[in-house]
């Protein structure tokens, strides 16, 4: 399932058109109708975020059920850390995450 179909599912679960959706995620309509219409765009992470507050679900069990391009578990608590770090943190974070990798 890709991330545009789990959102259509969650909508559809709670019986919520995507203006609804785009009400309680607090996102434009029009933001919300690109992902599924010819422009075909593809919601940013943040989007997601918001997405995610509206359902009352984590990022977490967002992509939990996602099966290609799936996040690990592993991955997806990094991110979830990574949000609880204080913003002027974040890049050195991202530095010492970075030297692991080289």
């Amino acid at each position: 399932m890709e991330i545009k179909e789990k959102v259509l599912k969650l909508t559809k679960a709670r019986g919520w058109s995507l203006r609804r959706l785009a009400k309680e995620a607090g996102i434009s309509e029009t933001a919300v109708y690109n992902w599924y219409n010819e422009k075909n765009h593809t919601p940013s992470r943040d989007k997601i975020e918001d997405v995610c507050a509206a359902f009352g679900i984590s990022v977490a069990e967002f992509y939990a059920d996602l099966e290609e391009d799936s996040f690990s578990q592993q991955e997806v608590r990094l991110l979830e850390l990574f949000r609880q770090v204080p913003e002027k943190k974040k890049d050195t974070v991202l530095t010492v995450v970075h030297s692991f990798v080289e």
